[in-house]
């Protein structure tokens, strides 16, 4: 009865922490500081649950896989009602925690290197263009940034039509592609219909995941938590007295395993700037998947010896910043 009366507390707070994070401009940069020593795959990131709607209007998954490489992530294919030829393929893979301007270079190197492919050269290529996403559920919350743009490649022979999408959000980037035959459909065409389908895909899918992003303070009981005391964040109070209080390093409670405690717990974690978006306690990694969702499930093994959890074609190390 206490843990479900307590998972119920954290689903309530997590809006509320969503909100007070925007408040704190160093909270990601604060995150990847507890972070900078310890592996990205097995270490910051430890498990995720990934749940995306199985239909998005007249496009429905078809396809998922998972690559062999965990940093790879997995991949989806939505068919256009019963068109073989017409497709968007989506890739979730992890990224950290990584500033919008990382988004951008890599999804400008993206449109780059498609451009530099052997035969492309002179063919019509949009510009990168920048749209925000507002996260259905979370007024509050900082906008998802997505990045994306149209153009025209060529392949054995054959030139189509083609667009892409990248943004990152909840310690995850979320990649789209889709291209047709330059007969039927045009960059600008695709563009559009792929910045559409991505909107609606990004707020309806839920990303959750654990790991030593989760550093959440700890909870030590008092017989009376002072809440003038010097650090105090957060004053849950209850009968004219303060049930907890919430310090950057501590929660200090009546009653270590009440909800007052745990929302002390969540506000002060927040308002400290240790909180990241996307991460969730081990005990909430397993959510209900509605009907029309379908779950994916990644397991990051610890890696051995100095390695950083991925292989070495990444070229470089990563940690909670990706």
């Amino acid at each position: 009865m206490i843990q479900g009366r307590n998972r119920k507390a954290r689903g309530i707070l997590m809006g509320v922490a969503c909100g007070l994070a925007t408040l704190f401009a160093s909270a990601p940069a604060a995150a990847a500081d507890t972070q900078a020593e310890r592996p990205f795959l097995g270490g910051f990131l430890q498990e995720s649950r990934i749940l995306y709607p199985l239909t998005i209007g007249q496009w429905v998954a078809r396809d998922e896989h998972l690559y062999e490489q965990a940093e790879a992530g997995a991949s989806v294919r939505y068919q256009h009602g019963d068109l073989r030829d017409r497709w968007i393929d989506v890739y979730f893979y992890p990224a950290g925690v990584v500033p919008d301007e990382r988004v951008r270079a890599m999804a400008q190197g993206t449109v780059d290197g498609i451009r530099a492919l052997p035969g492309n050269g002179g063919l019509p290529a949009g510009e990168l263009e920048t749209s925000q996403i507002a996260l259905s559920g979370d007024k509050d919350r900082r906008h998802a940034t997505l990045y994306s743009a149209g153009f025209m490649l060529a392949r054995d022979g054959t030139r189509y039509a083609s667009a892409m999408s990248l943004l990152a959000k909840d310690l995850y980037y979320i990649k789209g592609r889709y291209s047709g035959d330059e007969a039927a459909h045009t960059p600008e065409g695709l563009h559009a219909e792929l910045k559409d389908f991505t909107v609606r895909l990004v707020r309806e899918s839920r990303l959750y995941s654990t790991g030593d992003c989760w550093l959440p303070p700890p909870i030590v009981q008092v017989a009376a938590p002072d809440p003038n005391a010097a650090g105090a964040l957060v004053n849950i109070g209850g009968d004219g007295a303060a049930q907890a209080v919430g310090f950057a390093d501590r929660v200090e409670a009546v009653d270590t395993r009440s909800s007052q405690a745990v929302i002390a717990q969540f506000m002060a974690y927040s308002a400290s700037g240790r909180w990241i978006a996307g991460c969730n306690p081990p005990e909430d990694m397993t959510p209900d998947v509605p009907e029309g969702m379908r779950e994916i499930r990644f397991e990051y093994r610890l890696p051995e010896g100095d390695a950083d959890g991925t292989t070495p074609r990444l070229g470089s190390p990563r940690s909670g910043v990706g």
